[in-house]
């Protein structure tokens, strides 16, 4: 009976996770640092990013410079 009773309450552990939160997590790529941050740059700059989101076909801003941050960094051999 305690046993059956301790299975039922999983939901009440912090570090259990159904299987159907395991994917949810690993689709919405769990892991990253997300942060709000104020990027204060000339128009002229956003306007070239908005000219590469289109050209990369990427969907946010966002995106479009973590692309090219990490060409930069792939070019300068920091990242591989």
């Amino acid at each position: 009976m305690v046993v059956g009773l301790r299975q039922n309450m999983s939901y009440l552990d912090r570090d259990f996770v159904t299987k159907e939160e395991k994917e949810r997590r690993r689709k919405a790529g769990v892991g990253e640092i997300k942060s709000a941050v104020t990027i204060t740059m000339p128009t002229t700059y956003w306007s070239v990013l908005q000219q590469l989101q289109t050209d990369l076909h990427k969907k946010t801003a966002s995106e479009t410079m973590m692309y090219c941050i990490l060409e930069i960094a792939t070019e300068k051999g920091i990242e591989s």
